[in-house]
C-alpha cells in the first residue's frame, strides 16, 4: 500500500483538496477530462492509508459495471488486492441487490427471488395486456413500463401518475388504465417471486424505513460513502444516499452538471445543482484543469455551454498545445456525409499514422449509423457499432438463460413461459390459455397452474405429458445446481443436451451457417459461465443470474471490447459518455437532430446542449462536425437548418468547409419562390 504522501504526488492543488477532505459532505465538481476517477480512487486509498477507515467502511457506487470494475482495479493498484475486494465498489443496483439478498425475509420475499430483466418485464406486461377481458384497445407495453419506472423512481403512487396533466388524448387513455395495469404488474412480479430493476432500489429504501435497525447497522459499516457521476442520480437514489449518510454525512459526490444527459431515465440535475441544500455544511471543490483535450476544443465547449442557465459556473482549461480549429464539413445529404467522413478519416490517418480505433463517429440517434456502416464496410475499414444486439439479447441465449432462471426459481413466470414448450413438448397455445384461465380464476402462480391443469386433465394428453416432463426437468436441475461441488458449466451443458436444444436449433435454422452461428452463441454462454465460476468467490447459479441480469459479467463484454479495440467506434453521444478518442466526428449537426425535434418541442434545449458539450469533450486531438443540407426524415428528403449549437462556437475556433455544391447551399437559404424555380435543375444534377 502506498503512503498517504505518495498518494498526493502528481495531483494539482484542487485534486489534493478533494482527496484529503475525507470528513463531512463533499461535492467535487469534476469537469470533463479533469481526472475524477484518479481523485476518487486516491481518496479511497487515502482514507485507508491515514487510518481514517477500514476497507469494509468504504462504499463507492457508480452507474456502470465498467466504471465499477475500473475503479476497483485502480484501488487495488494503490492499496493491494485484498483491500479493494473488501471495499464495497459497484453499481447502485448491485449494492441494493446484495442488501435485499441478506434481508429478503424482512420484506416478505424469499431469498431466492429473481431479478426481472427488461426483456422479462416486457414479456410480463404483454401478457397482462393480452389478458384484459373485453378490451379492444391497442396498448404499447413499453409505454406502461415507462410509467412504472417513473412511479418507482420518483416515489409516486399510481394515482399520482394517472392524475398528472395529459399531453393528448392518447396519453390520457394510458393514464386512465395505468393504476389497474400497475396493480396487475406488481401482482405478477410477486407471483413470480421476482423484482424488477427499480424494485431493487425501492425495496432497499423501504427496508431501511421499516427496519431502522438494519439501516443503523449499515451506517455503522459504511462510514465513507462515495458516489461517481452524481449528476445522473434520480430522486430515489438521492433518498437512498441521504438515508445511508445519516447524521455523520460522510458522503463525497463527484459529478458534472454540464454532463447531465439522462433526464429521460429519471436523472435529476437538481441533485448536484442544489447539493448544499440537502447537506448544508458541504465543502465544494471544482476540478477545472482538463488533461484530455486541446485548448481549442475546450474553448469551443466552454463557449457553447455558457448558453445554459441551469448550471454551476466553471471553465475548463488545458496546459496542452492549442491544437487546430474544429473542422465544420458541410455535405449534401447523409450518403455524402458518410462518404466525406470516410475521406476525412483516410486523410487524418495518412497524415498522422492514427489507427482506426483512434476514431469515433458520434450521432444523436441510432438510425444515423447505417450510412457509415455501409461506407466503412465497402472500404474495408474495421468498425464496431456500440449499442448493437448484445449476446444476451439473442433469442437462443435468452432461451438458455430462461431455463436457468426457471430451474433456480420455478415461480419466475416469464422464464417458465419462454421455455415450457421450447423445444416443443406438446404444451401449445391452447393448453397455455387453459393454464392462464386457472391461474386467473384461482389466483395461482403459473407453475402451480401448470400442475393443476395436468392433475385435473384440463389439457390434452400430450400437453399433460409435456407438463409432467417439464416439471420433472425443473426439479431435477434445480437439485443439481444446488449440489455442493457441482460444476456450473457442466450442469448447463447437461441441461442443454437433456432438452435437445442443439437439435431444435438445427431444425429451426434455415441454413447450416445460421445454425453454426446460433449454436456458437449457446456455447458462448457456457464459456461465460465457466469464466464466472473460475473468478467468483462463491459461485452459484443464482449469483450468476444476478450478474447476468445486472450486466455485470464481463466475459462477453470483453469480446465486444476487443472488436471495438481494432476499429472505428460508431455510437450515440449517450453511449460515448465517459469515453475519449483522439479524433471525434460528430454527425448530423442540424436542427431536429441535434437538438432533437422532440427536445425542441418539449423545451429541453439545455439538455441537448449538454449532449453536444459531451460530444465535443470526447475529442482529445481534434473534433470534426458534419452538417448535411438535406436529410431523409420520416420517409421524405427534407432541407435542413444549421444546428443552433454550431452558431454558438466563436468563429476563430471553427473552420467551415463547404463540401456540397454551393448552389445547394444557396437554395436552402433562398426565398421560397426562388427555391421552387431551381427545384427542377437540382433534380437533374442528382441524376447526373
Amino acid at each position: 500500500m502506498r503512503t498517504w504522501a505518495q498518494l498526493l504526488e502528481g495531483l494539482n492543488p484542487q485534486q489534493k483538496q478533494a482527496v484529503t477532505q475525507v470528513h463531512g459532505p463533499v461535492l467535487i465538481v469534476a469537469g470533463a477530462g479533469s481526472g475524477k476517477t484518479r481523485v476518487l480512487t486516491r481518496r479511497i486509498a487515502y482514507i485507508l492509508a491515514t487510518g481514517a477507515g477500514k476497507p469494509e467502511n468504504i462504499l463507492a457506487v457508480t452507474f456502470t459495471n465498467k466504471a465499477a470494475a475500473e475503479m476497483r482495479e485502480r484501488v487495488a493498484e494503490l492499496t493491494g488486492k485484498k483491500a479493494a475486494q473488501d471495499a464495497a465498489i459497484g453499481t447502485f443496483h448491485a449494492f441494493c441487490l446484495g442488501v435485499l439478498r441478506e434481508h429478503a425475509e424482512r420484506l416478505g420475499l424469499r431469498r431466492d427471488f429473481s431479478v426481472s430483466s427488461e426483456a422479462d418485464a416486457r414479456t410480463r406486461m404483454r401478457r397482462i395486456l393480452a389478458d384484459l377481458d373485453g378490451v379492444r384497445e391497442t396498448f404499447d407495453p413499453q409505454r406502461f413500463l415507462e410509467g412504472v419506472g417513473q412511479v418507482k423512481n420518483q416515489q409516486q403512487t399510481p394515482d399520482d401518475y394517472a392524475n398528472q396533466p395529459a399531453e393528448d388524448a392518447t396519453a390520457e387513455k394510458y393514464q386512465q388504465w395505468f393504476p389497474a395495469i400497475y396493480e396487475q404488474y406488481e401482482s405478477a412480479l410477486r407471483a413470480a417471486n421476482a423484482v424488477d430493476f427499480d424494485d431493487l432500489l425501492v425495496l432497499t429504501l423501504k427496508l431501511w424505513r421499516d427496519h431502522p435497525d438494519v439501516l443503523e447497522r449499515m451506517r455503522e459499516r459504511y462510514r465513507f460513502i462515495m458516489v461517481d457521476e452524481f449528476q445522473d442520480t434520480n430522486q430515489l437514489q438521492y433518498a437512498l444516499l441521504r438515508a445511508l449518510a445519516g447524521p455523520e454525512e460522510n458522503i463525497c459526490v463527484v459529478g458534472d452538471d454540464d454532463q447531465s444527459i439522462y433526464s429521460w431515465r429519471g436523472a435529476d440535475p437538481r441533485n448536484i445543482l442544489e447539493f448544499e441544500r440537502g447537506f448544508r455544511s458541504a465543502h465544494v471543490v471544482k476540478l477545472e484543469q482538463n488533461y484530455r483535450s486541446t485548448p481549442t476544443i475546450l474553448d469551443a465547449a466552454n463557449a457553447v455551454i455558457q448558453y445554459n442557465t441551469a448550471r454551476r459556473e466553471k471553465k475548463l482549461w488545458s496546459a496542452l498545445e492549442s491544437g487546430r480549429p474544429i473542422d465544420w464539413l458541410l455535405t449534401a445529404n447523409e450518403g455524402h456525409e458518410a462518404e466525406m467522413a470516410l475521406s476525412w478519416f483516410k486523410l487524418i490517418r495518412d497524415k498522422t499514422g492514427a489507427k482506426p480505433s483512434d476514431f469515433a463517429i458520434l450521432y444523436r440517434s441510432n438510425t444515423q449509423s447505417r450510412p457509415f456502416e455501409i461506407i466503412l464496410r465497402q472500404a474495408g475499414v474495421p468498425y464496431a457499432v456500440n449499442g448493437g444486439q448484445e449476446l444476451f439479447d439473442r433469442s437462443e441465449v435468452r432461451d438458455i438463460v430462461a431455463y436457468l432462471k426457471a430451474a433456480a426459481n420455478p415461480y419466475d413466470e416469464s422464464a417458465v413461459l419462454r421455455v415450457v414448450n421450447m423445444p416443443r413438448r406438446g404444451v401449445g397455445d391452447a393448453a397455455l390459455h387453459r393454464v392462464h384461465d386457472i391461474c386467473r380464476t384461482e389466483g395461482l402462480p403459473f407453475i402451480q397452474g401448470l400442475e393443476q391443469a395436468r392433475a385435473r386433465q384440463a389439457v390434452g394428453a400430450e400437453a399433460q405429458r409435456g407438463i409432467q416432463a417439464f416439471q420433472q426437468l425443473l426439479r431435477e436441475y434445480g437439485r443439481r445446481f444446488q449440489e455442493k461441488g457441482a460444476s456450473l458449466p457442466e450442469t448447463v451443458e447437461n441441461l442443454v443436451h437433456t432438452v435437445g436444444y442443439r437439435e431444435e436449433l438445427r431444425r429451426a435454422s434455415k441454413t447450416d451457417p445460421q445454425f453454426q452461428m446460433r449454436w456458437g452463441n449457446v456455447e458462448a454462454v457456457i464459456r461465460a459461465i465457466a469464466v464466472y465460476e473460475d473468478h467468483a468467490e462463491r459461485p452459484s447459479l443464482v449469483d450468476f443470474l444476478d450478474k447476468t441480469t445486472l450486466g455485470a459479467d464481463v466475459s462477453w463484454q470483453q469480446m465486444k471490447a476487443e472488436r471495438r479495440r481494432d476499429g472505428v467506434s460508431l455510437m450515440t453521444i449517450h453511449s460515448a459518455k465517459g469515453l475519449e478518442f483522439p479524433f471525434v466526428f460528430i454527425a448530423g449537426m442540424e436542427e431536429g437532430l441535434l437538438p432533437h425535434e422532440k427536445s425542441i418541442r418539449a423545451g429541453a434545449i439545455e439538455e441537448e446542449r449538454r449532449l453536444f458539450y459531451v460530444a465535443l469533450t470526447r475529442a482529445m486531438r481534434h473534433a470534426t462536425v458534419f452538417e448535411s443540407i438535406s436529410r431523409s426524415r420520416h420517409g421524405r428528403e427534407r432541407l435542413t437548418q444549421t444546428s443552433r449549437f454550431l452558431k454558438e462556437i466563436p468563429e476563430g475556433l471553427v473552420r467551415k468547409r463547404e463540401l456540397a455544391a454551393r448552389d445547394m447551399v444557396e437554395e436552402r437559404t433562398a426565398p421560397d419562390k426562388d427555391r421552387k424555380k431551381r427545384a427542377k435543375p437540382k433534380a437533374r444534377r442528382r441524376s447526373a
